[in-house]
């Protein structure tokens, strides 16, 4: 090998020979490179997308022909007319005019199996069972086309596809059962817009929904949903078995049963959505772990936000208006609700057989009852306190008045100034000077023992008090107006209503049940439906309570035994005092007048005693109906419209010293009845007739004691021997000469 020849300064130098073979060496590869330029723009020539164009003079007729023709990367161009579909198998273009129909009349008309597919401006339609379009592959685009299909307009089953600017009428518009899909702005009809089915991250956005069911989600998670309009009357969204979706931002209108309904889901986000018009706005069923976050819920029949069996979901800054609840919970447990906005609904927010719920922050105003806490369906009181145990702290607001809510405290008075009280497993409290209107109890009391109730004001409230298994408590001095109960006690023992006012309650005054041992000590009800109802409780007191102007009854016990009503008034009610099955119980010195139906009224009972009672101006005096061993004794019974007395199946009463004075009817009547004693009573001025009796019955104890006073049949003697025949049946064989002459 020749080394190159350096000069004086030691620089490399080439001689004449070395300097020829560079030359040559540069020649070869520049002739290299140009032929590498000439063979790559030939291929680039033969590989340049082509169009074909099919309709009127174009390159072919059909598109299966004109699949086979083209390369990937070519285009379609379809005329105006109609076409048969195709399978696409390559990755081409589809461009249709406005006027270019696709279809086939058996099957579906367009199937893509090839990825990177482009179908613009079609009307694609199928006239069999098939989707009109089924999108098998990837990454393919569709848009600005109108679908039609007889069950689905387009099936979806691969990945990254999308659908923009459509137009979709069919029974089911789109079918996804790909992951990565983006629907964009289109338009759909028809029974049902879009089913998801084991997909994820998929997107549909800036569609309008106008289908009976919008979207059906199943088995599915990460998918968006955002900023479409949904209008219908069946569901317009609804997901089940599905987690971390996102709703967000759409607007649904219609009759839906539930705007948004959510199943057997988890950790999913529903937010800034807006839901008008439904039976439910959005519906949690067995549900965990999801947010409910800044939605706009607006007269929903039933609820704004109803959540059902579901737990651990939190409902942050929503707007509930115009609803039957704003946010009602049933069979939940430990959800959050913070800073919610409820007005104008029928019920602000519903607590019902839930339990663990916390509430901050919440405002609930204008609405007919704000804040309703109870135990659902179970009625009977047997779940004792376990659907009251909540954390509901002074951040809640009523009407702008605090929520005073007091959970196993002793020793406590409420402040005062508070828009809601409810107490729940307390012992020693006071609650004093309270003005309470709209909440669905305006005092809630729980399990509770030594509780102190005086001077407050209730109104429009569905109960003014209501106590539930509650012990050893006093209501003094309590105003309840325009309620639907004024004061209801449940399963409670020792306890005192006393100087307490129930006016104007759309079904009671006062009410008890299930009870033992409650007094009510001068009371008043006035112009309720019912005054003073008691149904299965025992040994309860009435005394001298004032109730009027009921629309019912004004004191009505059922099924209560070994109750006692003395020194009452029951003036201009429909009737006055009514018993119904309920035994040993005592009626004495009460006033029962002025009554439309009955003064004094007594059903399937038995040893009851009505003793000393005035019934002045009535229907009837007093009516005994499939009653026995009572004793009816002292009582005054005139001036009544039709009878005095009035007795209909009853047995082994005993009617004595009663004042039956100018009764329109008559004083006495007995129908089919037997073994009845009746004697020592007057029969004074009484209309038709002063008695009349059809069964067997005795109207005197013999000559020693004798038998009744009868105006309008004198004799001589204290007792006579001038017997009075009673018309129809029965005959007095020891009248009386005078009025009382037995004494």
């Amino acid at each position: 090998m020749r080394l190159p020849i350096r000069n004086e300064t030691g620089s490399q130098v080439w001689d004449g020979n070395q300097i020829r073979l560079r030359k040559k060496g540069m020649s070869v590869i520049w002739g290299r490179m140009m032929i590498l330029i000439i063979l790559c723009m030939l291929f680039m020539a033969s590989s340049e997308a082509k169009t074909l164009t099919l309709g009127g003079s174009g390159d072919v007729r059909t598109l299966s022909e004109a699949i086979a023709l083209a390369q990937p990367g070519d285009e379609i161009l379809l005329g105006q007319g109609y076409y048969d579909g195709a399978l696409v198998d390559r990755n081409i273009s589809i461009c249709g005019s406005s006027d270019a129909i696709l279809g086939l009349p058996s099957v579906g008309a367009l199937i893509l199996v090839a990825p990177g597919c482009r179908i613009s401006n079609l009307s694609i339609k199928a006239g069999g069972s098939g989707p009109a379009l089924e999108l098998q592959s990837s990454d393919c685009v569709i848009a600005r086309c109108s679908l039609q299909g007889k069950a689905t307009g387009i099936s979806v089953t691969g990945k990254n596809n999308s659908v923009q600017d459509c137009q979709m009428d069919s029974p089911l518009c789109m079918e996804i059962k790909g992951s990565g899909c983006s629907v964009q702005n289109c338009t759909m009809r028809g029974d049902m817009g879009i089913k998801m089915t084991d997909s994820m991250l998929n997107s549909v956005q800036g569609c309008s929904v106008l289908t009976s069911q919008g979207m059906q989600i199943d088995a599915s998670r990460l998918n968006r949903i955002e900023n479409n309009t949904f209008s219908g009357m069946s569901f317009g969204a609804s997901l089940s078995g599905s987690s971390e979706n996102t709703i967000q931002g759409n607007n649904f209108s219609g009759s839906y049963v539930s705007g948004l309904d959510i199943a057997d889901s988890i950790g999913n986000k529903v937010k800034c959505n807006r839901i008008t018009g439904g039976k439910l706005g959005i519906s949690l069923r067995r549900s965990e772990g999801n947010n409910l976050t800044a939605n706009v819920c607006r007269k929903n029949e039933r609820a704004g936000i109803y959540l059902d069996s579901s737990f651990e979901n939190r409902l942050d800054g929503n707007e509930l208006s115009g609803d039957g609840n704003g946010i009602l919970l049933a069979n939940s447990r430990d959800n959050l609700l913070r800073f919610n906005n409820a007005s104008r609904n029928s019920y602000g927010i519903s607590l019902r057989g839930s339990t663990r719920m916390i509430l901050q922050g919440n405002n609930m105003s204008g609405n007919e009852y704000n804040l309703r806490i109870d135990a659902g369906d179970l009625t009977d009181g047997s779940s004792g306190h376990y659907f009251y145990l909540h954390e509901i702290d002074s951040s809640n607001l009523v009407d702008g008045k605090t929520v005073s809510y007091i959970v196993g405290k002793a020793n406590v008075e409420v402040p005062s100034g508070s828009g809601f009280v409810g107490l729940v497993s307390c012992r020693n409290a006071l609650i004093a000077n309270q003005n309470i209107s709209n909440s669905s109890a305006g005092m809630l009391i729980i399990n509770c023992t030594g509780i102190r109730i005086d001077g407050c004001n209730i109104s429009r409230c569905e109960s003014g008090v209501d106590l539930l298994n509650s012990t050893i408590w006093s209501v003094n001095g309590i105003r309840a107006a325009d309620c639907k109960t004024g004061f209801a006690a449940q399963g409670s023992i020792n306890g005192l209503f006393e100087r307490d006012l129930a006016s104007n309650c759309s079904e009671s005054g006062f009410r008890a049940e299930g009870s033992l041992n409650l007094t009510w000590q001068g009371c008043s009800a006035i112009s309720n439906t019912k005054g003073l109802a008691i149904s299965g409780s025992r040994l309860c007191s009435v005394n001298n309570c004032s109730v009027r102007e009921s629309k019912d009854e004004g004191i009505l016990l059922t099924n209560s035994h070994k109750c006692s009503l003395k020194g009452n008034n029951a003036f201009s009610n429909e009737r006055g005092i009514s018993l119904v099955s309920s035994n040993a119980c005592q009626l004495l010195e009460n006033n029962a007048s002025l009554n439309k139906i009955d003064g004094i009224s007594v059903m399937q009972l038995s040893s009851t005693d009505l003793l000393r009672n005035m019934a002045r101006e009535n229907g009837q005096g007093i009516f005994v109906q499939s009653s026995s061993h009572m004793k009816i004794d002292g009582n005054t019974l005139d001036h009544n419209s039709r009878y005095g007395l009035r007795m209909s199946g009853a047995s082994r009463c005993n009617v004595t010293e009663n004042s039956l004075v100018r009764n329109q009817i008559a004083g006495i009547n007995l129908v089919d009845c037997t073994g009845n004693l009746i004697y020592h009573n007057v029969f004074t001025e009484n209309g038709l007739q002063n008695a009349a009796d059809n069964g067997e019955n005795q109207w005197d104890l013999g000559p020693e004691i004798g038998g009744n006073y009868w105006s309008d049949h004198p004799v001589s003697g204290n007792p006579g021997n001038s017997s009075c025949k009673i018309p129809s049946s029965g005959v007095d064989r020891y009248p009386f000469q005078d009025p009382e002459g037995w004494r």
